[in-house]
């Protein structure tokens, strides 16, 4: 078993540090009523000016929306015995509707005064698949720490781990995403539907 992937009998603590997080970074849900698959928080950036693919900039003390999974989803279709917490497809799917919803938001007003969505993650290669620009982030504690912890997220919420040959041995790594503004309301704004 790989070290970035946490032994079963620890991830009981798994749903206990998942709520801990979103109370102490304010991560709420996109829709009201959280039957969305996005959470989200709203933060400054801290970092150094950031180009994007598309041109364009997020600097010091922009606002930014950081993206979370909304687990609670994923833990629904589960108990219903629904397959598409395995199904990348409606995972891509359920995740598009969100950006589409959060795109429909922004264009009303709300959240205008945001440049970017940012995310950390190991489902990168989703991320890329939806229009977001994928990052290397630099090796640190920090870094495996989180690793560890989206690692252990995946086996108790998003897949059985039993049923996924080779999950335990998967490659975890870590990245960052992006998306900016504009980008996001140009692909996803209701013209694009």
């Amino acid at each position: 078993m790989p070290k970035s992937v946490p032994p079963r009998f620890v991830l009981i603590f798994w749903p206990v540090a998942d709520r801990v997080l979103r109370s102490i970074y304010r991560i709420r849900p996109l829709k009201g009523d959280d039957s969305g698959i996005i959470r989200f928080n709203l933060h400054h950036y801290k970092g150094p000016t950031k180009m994007l693919n598309d041109g364009s900039e997020v600097k010091t003390g922009d606002t930014i929306i950081e993206v979370h999974l909304n687990n609670e989803w994923f833990k629904r279709r589960r108990n219903l015995n629904l397959s598409a917490a395995q199904s990348p497809r409606e995972f891509l799917s359920c995740f598009a509707q969100g950006l589409h919803f959060l795109a429909q938001q922004i264009a009303s007003g709300m959240f205008s005064d945001i440049t970017a969505l940012h995310g950390i993650t190991i489902l990168h290669i989703a991320a890329r698949r939806l229009g977001f620009q994928v990052d290397e982030l630099p090796d640190s504690l920090w870094k495996k720490g989180a690793r560890f912890y989206m690692a252990g997220l995946m086996q108790v919420y998003h897949l059985r781990g039993d049923e996924v040959p080779g999950l335990r041995e998967k490659s975890w790594e870590l990245k960052e995403i992006w998306l900016s503004k504009a980008t996001l309301l140009s692909k996803y704004s209701l013209k694009h539907q």
